[in-house]
């Protein structure tokens, strides 16, 4: 709660902060010319644009604090040849004929495994299954679990 309230005043003085930057400079009271005028406008500015910096700098923190990094190994997601085996949607399967429904659950299920052999050990595959997986070993491969991917590789909540 405090954290909230926090955040929201924060946000208000950003706001604040930023719409001052666009509002008009006040005229200075002087008459008489002074030596230090030019310095006093010139500290005026910069003090404007310096808060106004700060107020966008405010605001945009947040949204540079969520930014995520891209996965490297998306390709074998299901965009390349080579399906990841321990992070794979299974419906990636389905590019591969025979290999979906059946072989793709067990593989998925049994899933992470640190290499190919691996899997064929732990995926208690039949001897007609493990045919259709000889064809396609050679596009299989067993990469580091990701946990972001492992949590949807059997529903990725993308319905017909």
């Amino acid at each position: 709660l405090v954290h909230k309230m926090f955040m929201k005043s924060l946000l208000i003085a950003a706001l604040a902060v930023s719409a001052s930057a666009f509002s008009p400079a006040v005229p200075a009271l002087r008459t008489a010319p002074q030596a230090c005028g030019i310095t006093m406008q010139a500290e005026s500015v910069d003090r404007r644009g310096f808060l106004g910096a700060l107020g966008a700098a405010v605001v945009a923190a947040p949204l540079a604090a969520s930014a995520n990094v891209e996965y490297p190994n998306v390709p074998y997601l299901g965009g390349s040849d080579i399906i990841d085996v321990n992070n794979a949607n299974v419906r990636v399967y389905t590019r591969l004929p025979g290999m979906y429904p059946a072989i793709a659950k067990k593989i998925i299920k049994r899933a992470p495994y640190k290499d190919i052999n691996e899997m064929l050990e732990k995926g208690d595959f039949t001897a007609a299954e493990k045919d259709i997986l000889d064809k396609y070993l050679p596009n299989l491969t067993a990469l580091e679990p990701a946990p972001e991917y492992v949590i949807d590789n059997i529903n990725n909540g993308l319905y017909r």
